[in-house]
């Protein structure tokens, strides 16, 4: 790879009118920092491009000075170390249109769940997003999407109807079920090595608000009901979407901060109810449940609008130091939910701050009518455990060390594929044998050779 010297980078900068920063520069820390503070992120330049024609530059003055390129807009899936190459970041990308007729809206690839949801709830519309309202809409449909409403909805990429991208030649490609259809294929969980997207149409549900929220319960109750959830699960419809999380939060954080609190998260979803018929719908198929589970310490249930769909996980918003490991697993039983409190339950002091278990199925498992490349759907359950190292409370090894613990003893449950955006960083093994089929695999790289003959665009093949 050619060293970057400034004469060079000056060069660049003539091309494009967006920013360019070497490494050392002035506005280079702040470019590079995303939503993990731990992802050693130090590239020999990033590029802040300000429309599409600065992407198409970028990515040929990559490609004739043999630099990568590595596109980026907050950072959630950085877990690796980057030190070399270009990091492209579309943060200026950041136009919106919504179409209420069609029930659909345009994007630029510089916007994230909290700027698009707003707008789409004003049309009376919803979306289907992942937990966090940080995280970056095209990122997340790259890889798949599965969030809140998964099972009544599916997956964010089945929603995706047309992209604009930048393949490696630095000429734009559009991407539809009618054109360049193999990687309209590919773009929806495929993640990497796809060149960049600029501008993604993406189909809303009317779901301008779902009922939903939050239940907490007290340490003491932890084991009683992540048990009886696991029994709760097995029979409810695909309206419903749940999943728990053990978590542990500083003492600060009223109510439910400065203990182990098990956190019931659940949303209910109807297309085209009123609040009413959601509250009532809603309501009557929680009954069940919070008669198993009893009284609560904290219950944010109720009606929620669209743009609030980050309140049924309330997920930290960054930036902050994460250590985080996935996985997807085959059918869990109770043995495994003895297993997890073995190490996380109220009688421990873990080092960590969310051990999270969702339940799949429903419309996530379904193919869309446009057949997708997204891995991992066919596994019933999730599991995510995440850290917050700190020299003072837990230092980066200890963490570490726990998640590793609990990684080791459920290993048994593991599933034979793993969604790219849980797997962190995948190892080369993991890129090749557990994110998609061998078949989808196999296309998968067909048609990075195809808009990326070059290998512009690194991954992890």
């Amino acid at each position: 790879m050619a060293v970057i010297t400034r004469p060079v980078a000056e060069d660049l900068r003539t091309l494009m009118r967006g920013a360019v920063h070497l490494r050392g520069e002035a506005g280079y820390a702040a470019e590079v920092e995303g939503f993990n503070l731990l992802s050693p992120t130090r590239p020999d330049l990033v590029v802040v491009p300000e429309d599409e024609a600065d992407v198409q530059a970028a990515v040929r003055w990559a490609a004739a000075h043999a630099q990568t390129v590595h596109p980026q807009l907050t950072g959630h899936g950085a877990y690796r170390a980057l030190e070399h190459g270009m990091l492209l970041k579309t943060s200026r990308l950041t136009h919106l249109r919504v179409d209420a007729d069609r029930a659909s809206w345009t994007m630029g690839a510089g916007l994230r769940w909290m700027d698009i949801l707003p707008e789409l709830h004003r049309h009376g519309l919803g979306a289907v997003t992942g937990s966090a309202r940080t995280v970056g809409a095209v990122g997340l449909i790259l890889g798949g999407g599965i969030g809140p409403l998964g099972l009544t909805l599916g997956m964010a990429s089945d929603w995706a109807r047309a992209f604009r991208v930048v393949d490696g030649r630095g000429d734009v490609l559009v991407a539809s079920p009618t054109e360049n259809t193999d990687l309209f294929w590919a773009l929806r969980g495929g993640k990497v090595g796809l060149g960049v997207v600029t501008e993604m149409t993406v189909a809303a549900p009317r779901t301008p608000f779902v009922y939903g929220g939050g239940l907490f319960y007290g340490a003491a109750d932890i084991h009683r009901v992540t048990h009886a959830w696991l029994d709760w699960v097995r029979d409810i419809p695909d309206s419903v979407n749940t999943s728990i999380a053990i978590l542990r939060l500083p003492p600060e954080v009223p109510v439910i901060g400065g203990s182990a609190v098990l956190h019931v998260r659940y949303a209910y979803v109807e297309p085209g109810a009123s609040t009413d018929e959601l509250a009532e719908g809603g309501e009557a198929l929680l009954a069940g449940w919070r008669e198993l589970a009893g009284p609560t310490i904290l219950d944010t249930v109720g009606v929620l609008p669209s743009d609030r769909l980050g309140e049924i996980h309330s997920e930290p918003e960054g930036p902050i130091p994460v250590w985080e490991w996935g996985d997807f697993l085959e059918d869990i039983d109770h043995d495994f939910i003895d297993t997890l409190l073995s190490h996380v339950g109220a009688a421990r002091e873990a080092p960590l701050a969310t051990v999270e278990i969702r339940l799949q199925g429903g419309a996530i498992v379904r193919e869309p009518a446009v057949p997708s490349a997204v891995g991992g759907k066919a596994q019933p359950f999730t599991l995510l455990v995440l850290g917050m190292p700190s020299d003072e409370l837990a230092p980066w090894e200890v963490v570490e060390a726990a998640g590793h613990a609990i990684r080791d003893d459920v290993a048994g449950y593991s599933g034979a594929q793993i969604n790219y955006n849980w797997a962190n960083h995948p190892s080369s093994d993991t890129f090749r044998t557990r994110l998609w089929s061998q078949e989808a695999s196999d296309r998968l790289r067909n048609v990075r050779a195809a808009v990326d003959p070059d290998g512009v665009f690194e991954h992890g093949n």
